[in-house]
């Protein structure tokens, strides 16, 4: 056999040996996370009506990123899938080569869960002109898009990619039927995946220093995300053993992840402090507290707005005002910080 073939085969899985059951139950609790992972970010562009504070390149690579890693692991683990079996000839002997594949339903439901968020985001997008401006006069190109436009192609962009790194390995692994013709493609997958992991968030930092707090990004999400990074961290240090290109990518991943919620909470602190002292400031008056500064006032009003008639309510129908006043502040809490 080949250097090549042998490389190849060190690569790809090709038996499914027993799992202790605490690494079972540790990859089940992960596919359940992963599976609800975006339904905080998606909950807090629908509270604020707004997707301002999220960044469309960052959840585009990620898009990305996500599909190739999933078709990475589909690769190496192929041989394993067709021992495995279909579930619907042989339930039981499927069910059992399923621990193997906890990795890959990690990652699936980790990237179908986030790619969730983009379709909202986007429903709640702000649109702005001359978002994109290029000209090139060497080729007569000259491009002015709207905000909305440029997800619409950026969308597209990530439809054609993806298509264009499944669809060939799809027919490759049905003609083949085994993992080594492919297997140095998976490997040069990883380091695609690799770097896109480790410039993913960049745009992410970017927007967020820019608004100088969380605006509709999600605290929950990513510090969910943040906390299952380190779980497989240590799991891939000291359970798996696996290689450094492995874990370093996403150590600093998670790195970003930590600077940008950490940045946020310091200028949303400092916010939700002025909006309590103004609410304070105006009860009597029945005025709105604003958030933020008079640039943010229209995003201060569509958060404010509930808790600014249940407070009016309460104190036409009954002293029962204190209460409304504490589950408005709760909610504007839940609106900044969820």
């Amino acid at each position: 056999m080949s250097t090549d073939g042998a490389s190849s085969n060190d690569m790809c899985l090709h038996t499914l040996e027993p799992i202790r059951e605490p690494f079972v139950f540790l990859g089940v609790c992960s596919v359940a996370v992963a599976t609800l992972l975006g339904v905080p970010q998606a909950l807090k562009i629908i509270r604020r009506r707004s997707a301002r504070g999220v960044s469309f390149t960052t959840l585009g690579l990620g898009n990305i990123g996500g599909f190739l890693y999933v078709l990475n692991m589909y690769i190496l683990h192929y041989d394993q899938i067709l021992l495995a079996g279909s579930p619907f000839r042989n339930f039981q002997t499927w069910a059992e080569a399923q621990p193997h594949m906890l990795f890959i339903w990690v990652e699936l439901a980790n990237t179908l869960s986030l790619l969730l968020i983009t379709p909202i985001a986007y429903a709640y997008l702000e649109d702005e002109p001359h978002a994109v401006v290029l000209d090139i006069p060497i080729v007569g190109m000259k491009i002015d898009w709207g905000m909305k436009e440029s997800v619409r192609y950026g969308i597209a962009a990530q439809v054609l990619v993806l298509a264009g790194a499944w669809v060939p390995s799809l027919w490759i692994l049905s003609r083949e039927g085994r993992c080594e013709p492919l297997a140095a493609y998976a490997n040069i997958l990883g380091i695609v995946v690799a770097l896109i992991i480790c410039g993913k968030f960049i745009p992410q930092v970017r927007e967020s220093l820019g608004n100088k707090g969380s605006k509709s990004l999600s605290y929950v999400t990513y510090g969910l995300d943040i906390v299952a990074g380190i779980v497989a961290l240590l799991q891939k240090l000291f359970i798996t053993h696996e290689r450094l290109s492995t874990w370093v990518p996403p150590l600093f991943l998670h790195s970003l992840e930590a600077y940008v919620l950490g940045t946020n909470y310091y200028y949303d602190k400092k916010k939700f402090a002025e909006v309590t002292e103004r609410r304070e400031r105006d009860a009597e008056d029945g005025e709105r507290a604003e958030y933020g500064s008079d640039e943010e006032r229209v995003q201060s009003e569509r958060l404010l707005q509930r808790g600014s008639q249940d407070r009016s309510a309460a104190r036409v129908a009954s002293p029962a005002g204190v209460k409304s006043e504490k589950e408005s502040t709760f909610s504007t809490m839940l609106d900044i910080f969820l």
